[in-house]
């Protein structure tokens, strides 16, 4: 609770310094859901719209159907945008616990919260589960999901800020208790300079803690990053990037790459195309608090779906296990504000072990249609492995909304997911893949 504090309050008297800068087009702004489309309910900055949602239907969750019933409230004002999300499931195998058997589930009906700044304020708040963070190169911090085990779901925190002199990143997966944060600080030391290239040169330094690991064996990682601009062009940048990051009592990667991107491109759309090499030592293993570590740390793990019942056989490779190797990646990022978004990262890892990775993240918003799906993968060979079922290893959301009529919608939304079992003996805490299906129909009324 200390720890979480100390950050929060440290990041706070971070944005009180100095004068308001706007952010520089060599240096786009690009931490978390900042820019995620699915989130992007307020087009125009007058704009005060509410939004009420009621469905009903079938529930479909592990191997058990229930009548479920589900109220969606989206809200705008002056400088707050959210989303809350209520459900409630029930059926002849009675009333789904889970979804209101702590006090916490009372927070978990936030979707999120967002603190809408003026323009001119380069300024990233947002409290809710978080779905999509990385930090700097997402050598350590990528992808990280708070949704994963969905019944376990924490509320966290993403505060972002990025200026002339320097750029913060600052997470926590929960408010409420200890749990995994991280904080990076971007230097930007030559930003009098009178070239382009010269100003965009960004020293990264990164922490990540997880103090809910008590023992002396707590993860603890640092990250180094470099980056700078080579192009002087206005609307494109070429930015190189190198970046060395270690886990503490574990092992140590070095990450080379470049990113071609532009943050306006013809006033329509953003896009990113990254590539990159890694070269991971033992007991490392790139990316380590991605979209699997609230069911894949130090202390859990995901059992494999085929073993019997009474034997521990877990998933994936723990990360004193990791044996080291080298990888390629290639990330493509589309994005059209409020309408589309395409995001492909695959990690082709080359060594002894399975150890590649895959994310896909697809929206896409009409007049009569939204799509969102999310897609993680990892434990896989090659590219082609991409082809097989899901694995163990394997996170998916899935929901489209389709307008049948004026007010009437049709919902189908879907999840690949986790649940915890009881602990095993030496207390590693369990977690099993659990599968949900949820078509609904209901209204949209605009409040």
């Amino acid at each position: 609770m200390q720890f979480r504090l100390y950050w929060i309050t440290a990041g706070w008297l971070l944005l009180s310094i100095g004068p308001l800068q706007a952010q520089t087009l060599w240096q786009p702004f690009r931490f978390g859901s900042a820019d995620d489309p699915a989130e992007q309910v307020q087009h125009v900055w007058w704009r005060r719209v509410q939004q009420l949602e009621g469905w009903g239907g079938t529930s479909l969750i592990g191997a058990h159907w229930r009548l479920g019933t589900r109220w969606v409230l989206t809200f705008v004002t002056h400088s707050i945008t959210g989303r809350l999300d209520a459900a409630l499931r029930t059926g002849l195998y009675g009333t789904y616990r889970p979804d209101f058997d702590s006090p916490y589930d009372a927070l978990r009906l936030i979707d999120f919260l967002r603190y809408e700044p003026p323009r001119y304020r380069p300024m990233h708040l947002r409290l809710g589960p978080l779905t999509r963070t990385r930090l700097g190169t997402g050598h350590v911090v990528d992808f990280f999901n708070t949704t994963t085990a969905w019944d376990d779901r924490t509320i966290g925190l993403e505060l972002g800020w990025s200026d002339r002199f320097f750029d913060l990143e600052f997470f926590t997966a929960d408010l409420l208790t200890d749990q995994v944060a991280g904080l990076r600080i971007g230097l930007r030391p030559f930003f009098w300079a009178t070239d382009s290239r010269t100003q965009s040169f960004t020293l990264g330094f990164s922490y990540v803690r997880d103090p809910a690991f008590r023992s002396p064996a707590r993860f603890e990682a640092f990250n180094v990053d470099l980056t700078f601009n080579t192009l002087q062009a206005h609307s494109f940048a070429l930015m190189p990037f190198v970046s060395l990051a270690h886990y503490r009592r574990y092992g140590s990667g070095l990450r080379l790459g470049t990113a071609f991107q532009s943050p306006n491109f013809i006033d329509l759309m953003t896009f990113q195309l990254r590539l990159g090499l890694d070269y991971d030592g033992e007991a490392f293993l790139p990316g380590f608090v991605g979209p699997f570590y609230p069911v894949y740390n130090l202390q859990a793990r995901i059992l494999a779906s085929d073993a019997p019942p009474s034997v521990n056989r877990y998933a994936g490779i723990a990360l004193d296990e990791a044996r080291g190797g080298n990888a390629f990646f290639m990330e493509i990022h589309l994005l059209f504000p409020y309408s589309f978004e395409l995001w492909y990262f695959f990690r082709r890892h080359y060594g002894t072990q399975r150890l590649s990775t895959f994310h896909l993240r697809l929206f896409l918003r009409t007049r009569e249609l939204q799509l969102q799906t999310g897609i993680s993968r990892a434990g896989l060979s090659d590219f082609f492995s991409l082809l097989q079922k899901m694995g163990d290893q394997s996170w998916l959301l899935f929901e489209v909304r389709y307008r049948l009529g004026r007010l009437l919608w049709l919902l189908i939304h879907a999840r690949y997911t986790f649940e915890r079992l009881r602990s095993a003996p030496d207390g590693t805490r369990r977690y099993l893949v659990q599968r949900r299906f949820e078509p609904m129909v209901g209204f949209r009324w605009t409040l």
